[in-house]
């Protein structure tokens, strides 16, 4: 009957813990890089539409009315079925607030 060492045990553990320790680093790393290109995508998505409002000012001397007036006019698209984008214009010489959601 052969009698199981500490030795043993550990030698033949060890290597499954490192490997199973970098599986769950793999796949936490492959996860946090999905997030964050999904953040780059939205800041992205906010600063083209931030640059429309601006080249419409500068061009039209007033800010655009709506979303729909720059996706005609200055060829802003957002995909409509990955975000919602809130936009809010109180006046024609007053900077729109916009907000940008993305869909779940």
């Amino acid at each position: 009957m052969k009698r199981f060492s500490l030795r043993r045990v550990l030698s033949a553990a060890l290597p499954i813990a490192v490997f199973m320790i970098m599986l769950v680093w793999l796949i936490s790393g492959v996860l946090n890089a999905g997030s964050a290109v999904d953040a780059k995508e939205l800041e992205e998505i906010k600063n083209t539409i931030e640059n429309g409002v601006t080249i419409c000012y500068a061009i039209e001397g007033a800010y655009p009315e709506s979303m729909a007036y720059l996706t005609e006019n200055y060829g802003v698209v957002v995909d409509s079925s990955k975000y919602i984008v809130h936009y809010e214009s109180v006046a024609a010489n007053i900077r729109p607030t916009i907000t940008i959601i993305e869909r779940r």
